[in-house]
């Protein structure tokens, strides 16, 4: 590895940097620790293609440093570079240190980042470690850290949502925080349930109908429904506690 590549990488995503765009994009991270150079996703993605072919020549240990550095910077930008390697090399984690991750959303302050994560990094290692992965979404589930709790179930959007392997898994997790106070945290529910359900529809419509009954959250349930239209979803919409 070359010795300055993380100097070298935080140089290019200075150089790149927006004040301006900070201080407009601050206005939508408003719950603290958001540290940002304010650059482009154009000028992001070029400087990873850039570095792109270094990234993978890195053995397994210079791979997981230099992800430890991005992550640990607390910068909105490094967060999302050390996401991207992790993403391209996800097969250097395993289950004997997929703890580095519990520490390392303690620096990690949006939605973006954390989404960013959940769906590009956690995905593969949820279909590769299961178990162990599962174990960890658990324990973010309860954390005192708004953010650890919704990655417990934005980590089963998109992709992991779609597959129909973690339907119980994701409801679980689900379930467990329907009455989150944060709205960012009732929005990846309702996110979680609406991708959960294009692999097992009825089973998680029951489910919604069942929190309509509840009265949960409406953040949760006209979420988890966007996939549905009509008057199938007027039906559902018409269920009050």
């Amino acid at each position: 590895m070359k010795i300055d590549l993380y100097k070298h990488i935080v140089s290019d995503l200075l150089k790149k940097g927006d004040r301006d765009r900070v201080k407009k994009d601050a206005y939508y991270h408003k719950k603290g620790g958001y540290v940002s150079y304010g650059i482009t996703s154009v000028d992001f993605r070029a400087i990873m293609k850039k570095y792109r072919t270094d990234f993978k020549e890195l053995n397994a240990r210079q791979a997981l440093t230099i992800i430890g550095k991005f992550y640990n910077s607390g910068v909105e930008d490094q967060i999302y570079a050390g996401n991207y390697i992790a993403s391209l090399r996800y097969e250097v984690f395993n289950p004997s240190n997929l703890m580095i991750f519990d520490k390392a959303l303690n620096n990690f302050h949006t939605w973006g980042t954390i989404d960013d994560f959940c769906v590009h990094v956690f995905e593969p290692l949820l279909r590769k470690y299961p178990k162990q992965i599962f174990i960890l979404l658990k324990k973010w589930n309860s954390s005192e850290n708004m953010w650890k709790r919704r990655a417990s179930v934005v980590a089963f959007t998109r992709k992991a949502g779609e597959c129909g392997l973690f339907t119980d898994q994701a409801l679980e997790l689900c379930d467990n925080l329907v009455n989150d106070k944060e709205d960012l945290v009732q929005k990846g529910v309702g996110w979680a349930l609406k991708d959960v359900m294009r692999s097992d529809k009825e089973k998680v419509l029951e489910y919604i109908k069942k929190l309509r009954k509840q009265g949960a959250s409406a953040v949760i349930t006209l979420y988890a429904l966007r996939d549905i239209k009509g008057p199938e979803k007027k039906h559902i919409l018409k269920i009050k506690k």
